[in-house]
């Protein structure tokens, strides 16, 4: 009577011991995205912008690279009319011209919830120099430059 008292005192210990050991090792096994570094040369030009952001971060397959991918083309040649005057779902436009804070497209890859998921999915965020970046080009006038 004593053993199996014994034994499911150990076998409870136990258990408990590796449920403790779970929950402590899943809060601190969570994922963390690291940024990259901003690309060297980054300007806040739409053509800075395709080369160091669009093309290698949004031109993904099943992303916004043209015709089925996502809601809009981000390659080069389609970014500007894809962006710049054209509504988005979320009711404002992608780009704003003179408002990086009303327009999707700056609010999306700074993770801002009201827009949805952030940008680029599924990849790191973008660095701080490239929303800067996105948004001094928005506030300069979207220019197609």
């Amino acid at each position: 009577m004593k053993l199996r008292f014994f034994a499911k005192v150990i076998v409870g210990s136990f258990l408990l011991l590796c449920l403790t050991g779970l929950f402590i090792a899943c809060e601190h096994s969570s994922p963390t995205v690291q940024q990259q570094p901003p690309p060297a040369g980054l300007q806040a030009t739409l053509s800075s912008i395709q080369t160091n952001i669009f093309t290698p971060k949004c031109n993904n397959p099943g992303c916004h690279i043209g015709p089925g991918g996502g809601p809009m083309s981000l390659k080069a040649g389609d970014a500007f009319a894809s962006l710049v005057g054209a509504n988005s779902a979320y009711g404002r436009p992608r780009v704003a011209t003179g408002n990086a804070n009303n327009s999707a497209l700056f609010l999306k890859v700074t993770g801002d919830n009201s827009v949805g998921s952030r940008m680029p999915l599924g990849l790191a965020p973008l660095s701080q120099a490239e929303t800067d970046s996105i948004k001094a080009w928005i506030n300069r006038g979207a220019q197609p430059n």
